[in-house]
């Protein structure tokens, strides 16, 4: 215990520290968290505040409200007790009830404004409503801005609201002025939906619809209503909202008509709502698959709930039963219900997309749906196993039109490469809805800390897919259709019947496959010529040979370049700043940790990593046909204008000149001809008329080892004695600077380098007495005088040896192993 005099001596040491920092109000701040860069533990008991940081609307507001324009000012929940106190009370939505606080009063006024006699009613304070400004330009043309996320300073792109007042045959303009995203589907033939008291439909609707640029460099939709009746309800939203309550009415019909599911909670969002589960099986029995499906993790993309109605549709029909005999299914059909109520569009309460905060573990306070949801698929991994066959993420997109996927990226020669594609090639055979050459088989890195980025590394799953369903059109052969419910719901039917047929497609093809791939391999085995082995990319074909899976298998590896030439995942929904921000902070700190861990791995591992995935994909027939065939047809160009590179010899002119001299048509047949022997041939890197462009000539001298491949692994097996031959059509120096690149040159000093260069640079330096004259005579003269020439050179060489060209051939185990010796020498040193 300290004495009295130590208390005083403390004293003054107290009065130095400085005040802490003073929250700007009593409850809990998340922006207060943030700049301190940590989070408490929160208490439900106690609100979680929200702050909505738009500095355009709040202009907006002070400017149209001096100018008497301000006709509508929309709800700012202050925390989530008043937002579940103003949208529980008219949706009836259950949730924790907790102390408010005293609640500010809005700025100016809330909802229309008293001061102004508008004709025409503006309304969005219900559930899943955002509209947060309205402002009037003209007697009939207003300005809307809708709300941001809450905790966020972005993510426009959701909007709801109502509109009443209007006469019979009236029509007004309405531009929605403060879109963030560059490029919609607005610009490719969408409208906003448009849903009427007099027919109770949401349909896509609206004159003149245009989407442009605004003036304060956001992007507007501006678009016409008319009325159809005399004080006619209308409600606009970017796509038919399906809300939290009606979720939960669904629930509870569901739940009545259907014996086999079991309804759970997986957990409490932040906002203190509950998420339900559905649980499909029938009987308990060992062997049983397991699949897991979620939806509408980002609030704004109601149309994947539409879809996951469709699904539970077909899961609680008769037409499903039998499937529950071999597999179970879990359904969680709401990630993000806090983002749903509030009217968010991509981001929960916490102001965070919760689909890039899988990766993380130590979240669970602020995300506490990702964390429930990495539990389940660890139990179910650990229940099931390898049998736990599929994860299923369903979403909305906002640029490209159709349903497609996103999923797992695999080798052509690997059996998972066909298995991942069964889901999506059914779909499209099912209905014209599915476009299966717009699903992209790729985890790019800004993806990598997604649900199906994560799921796919921990568990290997290799249906862990994203189904993508347009928020506006998709298009057949013959004619472009409008998304409704209807067909997000018959979409959703067409999922859960294909699912089934996969399992049952997927595993016959196992069975077929671990057969035929055994004999293979023992085959294989006693097969002493690995020249006559069969290869790993052939063996999915040689399998499914004589059986009925052997068109489906032919069609996807057929349809390999059409995947390639689909549009990029950079097509998909843009990331804001603050997204990517934090994406950036992510992927520093992978590099580091990777880094890190190379460097402490031994170089064969890293080697053999790079070989099966990154190598061969690269310098793969079908990645250098394009640069074959483009290079060639410049070659040919500069032939025509009698431009010739120096290092092309006579033959080569020659065949330039001959193809040049042809018709299009033929020329261009020549080239394929030509690529397609070489690729047979696999022998590529032999053409020696390829480099005709100067910009690929700088680049080769630049970066010589970018365009070599490295060995394989099996190369890195030969014989200390074996040497690399160049490769042909590349000169000398390019090629001893890659070798310089590529030899493994730590052991040797200082001094030992310098004797290998001047050796190097004595040899490939011409005799001083051959001139230019010389050389041509020599080339004139017959054969017998050129190897005369060549055995005096060769003699003189011999006659000036150096002690390094000595010492190589005397005491060659003195000289460090070549680079293709390293495993071979690393396991002599181990057992020594």
């Amino acid at each position: 215990m300290l004495n009295q005099d130590a208390d005083l001596n403390m004293q003054p040491f107290h009065n130095q520290i400085p005040k802490p920092i003073a929250l700007t109000d009593e409850t809990i701040s998340l922006e207060n968290d943030m700049l301190l860069g940590w989070a408490p533990k929160l208490d439900y008991s106690k609100l979680l505040t929200l702050n909505f940081n738009n500095q355009l609307n709040d202009q907006i507001i002070s400017e149209a409200l001096h100018n008497n324009q301000l006709i509508y000012v929309g709800f700012r929940p202050q925390d989530s007790g008043q937002m579940h106190k103003q949208y529980s009370t008219t949706s009836s939505y259950p949730c924790k009830r907790s102390k408010a606080i005293q609640n500010k009063p809005q700025f100016p006024f809330l909802g229309m404004n008293p001061t102004c006699n508008c004709r025409i009613q503006f309304n969005s304070i219900f559930e899943s409503g955002n509209l947060d400004v309205v402002k009037q330009v003209s007697e009939f043309e207003y300005d809307l801005y809708m709300r941001v996320d809450g905790n966020t300073q972005g993510h426009t792109s959701w909007y709801n609201f109502e509109l009443s007042g209007m006469k019979k045959g009236e029509k007004i303009q309405l531009n929605i002025c403060n879109f963030t995203k560059s490029h919609s589907l607005y610009e490719r033939g969408m409208k906003p939906y448009i849903w009427r008291s007099t027919t109770q439909e949401w349909l896509q609707g609206g004159e003149n619809v245009c989407y442009r640029t605004s003036q304060n460099n956001n992007n507007c939709l501006s678009f016409g209503i008319v009325c159809n009746q005399e004080n006619e309800l209308l409600r606009i939203a970017y796509c038919v909202p399906y809300t939290y309550s009606q979720l939960l009415e669904y629930c509870d019909e569901l739940e009545k008509r259907c014996n086999h599911v079991k309804r759970s909670i997986l957990c409490e969002s932040l906002g203190g709502v509950q998420l339900p589960m559905f649980t499909f099986s029938k009987v308990k029995s060992k062997n049983k698959k397991c699949i897991i499906i979620q939806a509408r993790i980002h609030p704004g993309e109601s149309n994947g709930s539409w879809v996951m109605q469709g699904v539970l549709d077909y899961l609680s029909s008769q037409q499903a039963i039998k499937i529950f005999e071999k597999c179970v299914i879990k359904v969680v059909p709401m990630m993000n219900p806090d983002g749903v109520i509030l009217g968010n569009y991509r981001t929960g309460l916490a102001g965070k997309d919760l689909n890039r905060k899988f990766r993380q573990s130590d979240e669970r306070i602020l995300f506490p749906t990702v964390q429930a949801m990495k539990k389940l698929v660890k139990d179910q991994y650990k229940k099931f196993g390898n049998n736990l066959i599929a994860f299923i993420d369903l979403h909305g997109h906002s640029i490209k039109k159709n349903v497609f996927l996103y999923g797992p990226e695999y080798a052509l020669w690997n059996y998972n490469y066909y298995e991942c594609r069964i889901l999506p090639k059914l779909l499209s055979q099912k209905t014209e809805m599915f476009r299966f050459y717009s699903s992209i088989f790729r985890i790019s890195q800004s993806k990598k800390s997604t649900a199906r980025g994560v799921f796919a590394e921990l568990y290997d799953i290799v249906n862990c897919f994203t189904i993508e369903t347009s928020n506006g059109n998709y298009y057949t052969q013959n004619q472009t259709y409008e998304f409704n419910t209807k067909h997000w719901l018959k979409m959703g039917w067409i999922i859960g019947e294909t699912l089934i047929e996969m399992i049952d497609t997927q595993s016959e093809m196992d069975q077929i496959f671990n057969l035929k791939n055994e004999d293979l391999r023992r085959s294989n085995r006693f097969t002493k010529n690995s020249s006559t082995k069969k290869s790993i990319s052939d063996s999915c074909q040689i399998s499914f040979q004589n059986t009925k899976f052997q068109k489906l298998i032919e069609e996807l590896k057929s349809d390999a370049d059409k995947m390639n030439q689909s549009c990029s995942e950079g097509n998909s929904d843009s990331l804001d700043d603050d997204e990517i921000e934090e994406e950036s902070i992510e992927n520093k700190s992978e590099e580091v940790s990777k880094s890190k861990s190379i460097q402490s791995k031994p170089l064969l591992s890293i080697l053999y990593q790079t070989q099966k995935s990154k190598l061969e994909s690269k310098y793969s027939p079908g990645h250098q046909k394009p640069l074959l065939q483009q290079t060639i047809m410049l070659s040919i160009e500069h032939c025509q204008n009698k431009v010739y590179q120096p290092y092309q010899s006579a033959a080569q002119r020659m065949i330039l000149k001959k193809i040049a001299s042809r018709s299009q048509p033929k020329r261009s047949t020549q080239v394929n001809n030509y690529i397609n022997n070489c690729a047979n041939q696999q022998q590529f890197a032999t053409i020696e008329f390829l480099d005709s462009s100067q910009n690929i000539n700088q680049n080769m001298q630049q970066n010589p080892h970018s365009l070599f491949p490295r060995p394989s692994t099996t190369q890195l097996e030969v014989m200390d004695d074996e040497k690399f031959t160049p490769i042909l059509g590349f000169n000398q120096s390019i090629y001893s600077g890659f070798k310089r690149h590529t030899r493994l040159r730590s052991n040797l000093t200082a001094q030992k380098q310098k004797q290998l260069r001047d050796i190097k640079r004595f040899q490939t330096k011409s005799p001083p007495q051959i001139t230019t004259n010389v050389r041509n005579t020599i080339m004139n003269n017959t054969q017998t005088n050129f190897e005369a020439m060549k055995l005096k050179l060769k003699m003189r060489l011999q006659q000036e040896p150096t002690k390094l060209s000595d010492s190589y051939h005397t005491t060659r185990p003195s000289i460090p192993p070549s680079f293709y010796s390293v495993r071979r020498n690393l396991i002599k040193r181990q057992k020594n």
